[in-house]
């Protein structure tokens, strides 16, 4: 059996590796900027480029090869809010507005370590050329977010994380994730101490360091964690064992292998050996949960319950704004106990959707506005999943106090309405894209008491603000280059999906809340300054 200790690294501790090299900061952009401002959209290369991509004569692959095949993103205008009323008709606020809560969520950073010999990187249609650059493309993303919390009239009142925060469950993705997240210097390099390119801060193996965000966070499981590559197998000591080795791990599933740290393309290895690491052991979701539970940062313990984790229980609610009536509940929809016939499917157990419904019932006696964060949406949960996504949608259409159901999974922007039988209430569910797929967005949230019965939710999606030339950078040229690929993450209707995406990045949800709940918020004192409107819309 394997033990781990997760030592997240700090700057003392990483100064002084074999290259010599001192950790590097990556800027930002000077000028601020929202998806309200510009949003980055793929390039449209020549037909001569589409041609060669059809006839497999430009590779997936050949990432150096993308900028003279006119492969990449350009800046390009942002898009204002799209005003949803389905669920106040008609509705049209006055001046009398305070905010609620003020809010960063991201999803999907998965983190890769390229080098380990557990990957699917030799499979083309699974490989993501960008994927060597995970680890800079989301502190670039927690950068942005913190610039934003500090230009704003007050800093985000807390962040959400909805799941795989790793793209292969193991321990250096997970430290990687939380120094990006809490602070310290990442070193995203495993096996030996690479400089592909030698010099300090040029390259994706060179040691950089992240400041954190500043707010108190919660995360949840995503099938990345906790499963074999997102939903390959489970976590087994045959896994374990291979994966700190440094042969490529023998699959039934796909042609395995991984990335040459050594080389400044980090090119596809298919036979061989990397050097090994103990540092890349598959963690169980027990070990997932206590790491995150140990995890710096505020709040302690990040929501989880400690005599719980032990039974893989990584649901919980919490109330992540001291003293004001807004209750967080968050569910695990990650089973790791299930094999490759399950996939990457979500999955709610019985006990578990007892526990949600004892939550709602104690929101509604205690008039508290609910919102639900998961993985997976209420649609991509198992058939055989014993809360489907009938059951869970009904139960959280049939709480008046539910106003949004938040989740990842997708690596797309997209919403769904669901009301109860009588339509009488309902919530909306936001799915929001990916820091590691393209377009490479976060999203800020605002919920605002128009004190006469409504709430408005504005939803506005943040690139990550990485100046051009810096690696995160070249990790979104990659990702949006990657779009013309075959690959089973992207719909065959691409520019429908492209599309899809840019008209549903930045939303204003209109909701009516219960007559208990807007005498509640009225007894608290809460901002007048609506940031979305004064900071996000004005940067």
């Amino acid at each position: 059996m394997f033990a781990f200790v997760l030592a997240c690294k700090t700057p003392a501790a990483d100064t002084g590796t074999a290259t010599g090299h001192e950790p590097a900061t990556y800027p930002l952009v000077e000028g601020l900027y929202t998806t309200l401002q510009a949003t980055w959209k793929a390039l449209d290369p020549p037909d001569a480029t589409k041609e060669a991509i059809a006839a497999d004569t430009l590779l997936v692959g050949e990432i150096d090869r993308y900028a003279e095949h006119g492969l990449g993103v350009e800046l390009g205008p942002g898009t204002s809010w799209t005003v949803l009323d389905d669920l106040a008709p008609g509705y049209e606020p006055d001046d009398d507005r305070a905010s609620v809560a003020y809010v960063w969520q991201a999803a999907d950073p998965q983190i890769i370590d390229e080098e380990s010999p557990i990957r699917f990187e030799a499979f083309e249609q699974l490989f993501r050329p960008q994927g060597h650059l995970m680890a800079h493309t989301f502190e670039a993303s927690v950068r942005t977010a913190q610039a934003l919390s500090d230009a704003s009239g007050r800093p985000f009142d807390f962040a959400l994380i909805a799941g795989d925060m790793t793209d292969g469950s193991q321990q250096n993705e997970l430290e990687w994730f939380l120094s990006a997240l809490n602070g310290g210097v990442i070193d995203p390099d495993s096996g030996d101490d690479d400089d592909p390119i030698e010099g300090p801060g040029n390259d994706y193996n060179d040691p950089f360091l992240s400041d954190g965000l500043a707010t108190p966070w919660y995360a949840v499981l995503g099938n990345h964690d906790g499963l074999y590559n997102g939903g390959f197998g489970v976590i087994d000591e045959d896994l374990r064992e291979g994966a700190v080795a440094g042969e490529v791990y023998e699959s039934d599933i796909f042609v395995n292998g991984f990335r040459d740290g050594s080389d400044p393309t980090a090119s596809v290895v298919t036979e061989g050996s990397t050097p090994a690491d103990d540092a890349r052991l598959p963690l169980t979701v027990a070990e997932l949960l206590q790491a995150i539970h140990d995890a710096d940062g505020e709040p302690a313990g990040h929501g989880l319950d400690p005599d719980r984790i032990a039974a893989d229980e990584g649901w919980f609610s919490a109330h992540p704004i001291e003293g004001a009536p807004v209750r967080l509940v968050s569910l695990q929809t990650v089973d790791g106990t299930k094999g490759p016939a399950e996939g990457s499917e979500g999955w709610i157990d019985a006990r578990q959707g007892a526990w949600l419904e004892a939550e709602l019932e104690a929101a509604d006696a205690a008039s508290e506005l609910v919102i639900v964060m998961s993985h997976h949406r209420a649609k991509d949960l198992s058939g055989d999943s014993e809360v489907d996504e009938a059951a869970l949608s009904a139960l959280l259409a049939g709480s008046d106090n539910v106003v949004l159901h938040v989740t990842g999974h997708g690596h797309a922007n997209t919403r769904s309405l669901y009301e109860d039988a009588s339509a009488e209430h309902g919530y909306w569910q936001l799915m929001c894209a990916s820091t590691m797929d393209f377009p490479m967005q976060t999203r800020i949230l605002e919920l605002v008491d128009e004190r006469d019965g409504h709430l408005s939710i504005y939803v506005t999606n943040v690139g990550h603000n990485s100046p051009e030339g810096s690696l995160a950078h070249e990790g979104r040229s990659l990702a949006g280059g990657a779009l013309l690929f075959p690959n089973f993450y992207y719909q065959d209707d691409l520019q429908g999906m492209l599309d899809s995406q840019a008209e549903q990045q930045n939303l204003l949800l209109r909701v009516p809340i219960p007559d208990d709940v807007v005498a509640e918020l009225g007894r608290h004192t809460w901002s007048e300054r609506v940031e979305s409107v004064q900071t996000l819309d004005a940067l």
